[in-house]
C-alpha cells in the first residue's frame, strides 16, 4: 500500500503500537465478536433495505423512517462515548454542529418556528448520523464489522436490482408499500428498459450508493480476485441505475486506487495530483464562458440532461444570490424549474439554507479527510492507513457527486455517517 510517512490524503490513518495493538490485524473472528456491536451495526445500516419514501411511521406526529429512527435512537448512546475521555474535539464535529445550528436558526427566521418540521428532520438527522459514525465505528473491530454488513446488505441490494430489471418493476417499494399502507414510487424507465433503485429512493441515489461502495471495498479487501469480484458487482448496480454520476464516480473511485497503488513509490504522488487538478479547474474557468456548465455537460450520457441541469444552475444561482445568508426553508417559488427538481445537493441546501450551510457542510467533509500530522516515526496500522484512503475517497465522491445529484433520506444519513467514520480515522492519526 501506501509510505505512511508521505501518502498525502489518502494515508493519514496512524494507530500507535500500544494503544491499537490488541486491533493491529483485524482477524475475522474479532470483527465478528461483540453481540452489542453487531446490532449497533445492523441497526445504523436497516436503513439501507427497507425503502424510506413508504416505509415510515409517525411517533409524536414526527415522520420516522427506519435510518431516522435508527441515529435517534443511538445518538445519546453516541454522545455518552464521544464524552469519554481520551476522545478529542476535532474540526469537523465544530463544522457539523454548525451546520446542523444554521439550518435551523435560518428556517425559523424565514418561516416560523412552527415550519421546522422538515428542517429538523433534515438537520437532526445528518448530525446524529455524524455523531452514530463518530461513536461507533471508530475501532478497528468495529469498523471492520460496519463494512463487512455494509458489503452483505450492498449484495443484497444489487440482487433487488437485478428483480427489478427482470420483472419491470420496484420490487422492494412495491412491497413495503403494501406492507405500510402506503403509495409506492413510480417506476422511471430510459430507452424502454427500467431504471433500477432497489431500496433507495432514485436511481440516481442506487447508483451512486454503488460506486461509494465499491471505493470502500477496493480498499477492505485484501484479496485479490475477490477484490475484483467485488468490484463488478457494484459496477453492475451503477449500470442497473442507469445514471452517469454513478459511473463517473465508479471510475473515479476506480482510477484513484489504481492511482495510489501504482505510484505508491511515489512520495509526491498525491500533491501532483492535485496541482494538475487545481491546473485543470483553472483552465476550465479561464477558458469557457459558462465554466459549471462545461463540467455539468461532460458528466452526463443525455446531453437534454446536461442542458437542462444548466439551465437549473442558473435559475438557482439567481435565487440564491437574493438570499445568500438564510435561503427560503421549503417555500416554492413560483418557478417550473426550481419547483420541480433541482439536481444538486449544494444548490438545494444553499436554497433552503443559505450560502453558510453549505459552507459548513463542505467544511466538514474538508476538515475529516485533511492529512494528519503526526510523528514520523510512528507505526501505522495498515487497516487504518487503507479505511483513510478509502473514506477520502467516499467524501471526495460525495462532494464532487453532489455537483449533479440532490442527496436525500437514507443517502443524507449515510454521508454524515461516513464524515463520522472518517473523522475519528483522523483523529486516531493525530493521537499517535
Amino acid at each position: 500500500m501506501t509510505d505512511a510517512r508521505t501518502a498525502g490524503f489518502g494515508a493519514n490513518g496512524l494507530a500507535p503500537p500500544g494503544r491499537l495493538a490488541s486491533a493491529r490485524v483485524v482477524p475475522k473472528q474479532a470483527a465478528l465478536a461483540g453481540p452489542r456491536r453487531r446490532f449497533v451495526v445492523w441497526l445504523a445500516l436497516a436503513g439501507l433495505v427497507i425503502p424510506a419514501w413508504e416505509g415510515h411511521v409517525s411517533i409524536a406526529g414526527a415522520k420516522f423512517t427506519v435510518g431516522r429512527l435508527a441515529v435517534t435512537v443511538l445518538v445519546i448512546p453516541g454522545l455518552i462515548l464521544l464524552a469519554r475521555r481520551g476522545r478529542r474535539l476535532m474540526t469537523s464535529d465544530v463544522a457539523g454542529v454548525l451546520m446542523a445550528g444554521w439550518m435551523l436558526v435560518a428556517a425559523a427566521i424565514t418561516g416560523g418556528v412552527s415550519s421546522l418540521s422538515s428542517p429538523a428532520a433534515e438537520s437532526l438527522q445528518f448530525l446524529f448520523a455524524y455523531i452514530v459514525g463518530r461513536a461507533f465505528f471508530s475501532g478497528p473491530a468495529a469498523l471492520d464489522t460496519f463494512i463487512r454488513t455494509l458489503k452483505a446488505l450492498t449484495f443484497f441490494m444489487i440482487l433487488v436490482a437485478v428483480a427489478e430489471h427482470i420483472t419491470g418493476r420496484w420490487v422492494a417499494h412495491d412491497i413495503t408499500a403494501a406492507v405500510f399502507g402506503t403509495k409506492p414510487l413510480t417506476p422511471v424507465f430510459r430507452d424502454g428498459f427500467i431504471r433500477a433503485t432497489s431500496t433507495l429512493d432514485h436511481p440516481i441515489l442506487f447508483g451512486v450508493f454503488s460506486a461509494l461502495v465499491n471505493a470502500i471495498l477496493l480498499l477492505w479487501e485484501k484479496n485479490g480476485s475477490r477484490r475484483v469480484m467485488l468490484s463488478l458487482v457494484c459496477l453492475l448496480g451503477c449500470i442497473l441505475s442507469q445514471s452517469s454520476a454513478s459511473l463517473m464516480a465508479y471510475v473515479l473511485g476506480v482510477a484513484a486506487y489504481a492511482y495510489d497503488r501504482q505510484l505508491r513509490t511515489v512520495s509526491a504522488r498525491w500533491t501532483i495530483f492535485w496541482v494538475l487538478f487545481g491546473v485543470a479547474a483553472g483552465l476550465i474557468f479561464l477558458v469557457t464562458k459558462h465554466p459549471i456548465g462545461w463540467v455539468i455537460s461532460h458528466l452526463t450520457l443525455d446531453p437534454q440532461s446536461g442542458y437542462y441541469r444548466i439551465l437549473i444552475w442558473d435559475a438557482a444561482l439567481g435565487a440564491i444570490a437574493q438570499s445568500q445568508l438564510i435561503g427560503y426553508s421549503f417555500q416554492l417559488f413560483s418557478q417550473h424549474i426550481l419547483d420541480n427538481t433541482i439536481d444538486s445537493v449544494w444548490l438545494v441546501e444553499a436554497l433552503r439554507y443559505g450560502v453558510p450551510a453549505v459552507a459548513f457542510l463542505f467544511w466538514a467533509n474538508i476538515a475529516a479527510i485533511w492529512p494528519a500530522r503526526r510523528r514520523q516515526t510512528a507505526a501505522e496500522d495498515d487497516f487504518d492507513r487503507r479505511m483513510n484512503f478509502a473514506f477520502t475517497i467516499v467524501l471526495l465522491l460525495f462532494v464532487f457527486s453532489g455537483i449533479t445529484v440532490h442527496i436525500w433520506n437514507y443517502m443524507w444519513i449515510f454521508w454524515g455517517m461516513c464524515i463520522g467514520i472518517k473523522t475519528s480515522l483522523r483523529e486516531r492519526a493525530i493521537s499517535a
